[in-house]
């Protein structure tokens, strides 16, 4: 079975901080998330690799929680995390790039499987990942690149 993957990027401008804040930091993101969660940070959060946040789904996902953990975070830079759902294991790696007139930020989600979430569901998710459907629905198309742009230019 293998990995199945997608990428999208936006080229941006403005203030590099404001940028990243808004791309990376869970509770800052989920105001214009399409799909939306409630996000729990714990009181002692930090943008650091080993803490971890939850996004707690509504019924469209049968109110599945989600703990998502930071692997990797250089300010400004790239920001990664992993999470399990349903059988499968999401590695979402977030970069910043400066540019001449700018920045390129660029998500990269990789989905593969992982024993969590509920039993059952695995198998669907699964048959899902190994005939690339997964990716293909879990693609936005840089939906969610463009929410970020249009939340950026109401700040």
């Amino acid at each position: 079975m293998g990995y199945a993957s997608f990428t999208n990027w936006r080229r941006l401008n403005g203030d590099p901080d404001l940028i990243w804040h808004a791309f990376t930091h869970p509770s800052e993101s989920t105001q214009y998330e399409e799909h939306k969660t409630e996000t729990v940070l714990a009181p002692d959060f930090a943008m650091d690799a080993g803490h971890s946040w939850d996004s707690k789904h509504g019924e469209e996902c049968d109110f599945d929680v989600v703990r998502w953990t930071i692997t990797r975070h250089v300010p400004n830079r790239v920001f990664e995390f992993t999470g399990k759902q349903r059988g499968i294991r999401q590695n979402v790696t977030l970069t910043m790039d400066p540019t001449d007139d700018g920045y390129i930020l660029t998500e990269t989600i990789r989905f593969r499987p992982a024993f969590a979430g509920k039993p059952g569901a695995h198998l669907l998710t699964w048959l899902m990942l190994a005939t690339g459907v997964l990716a293909k629905v879990g693609d936005d198309h840089g939906e969610s690149l463009d929410l970020l742009e249009q939340h950026l230019a109401a700040l």
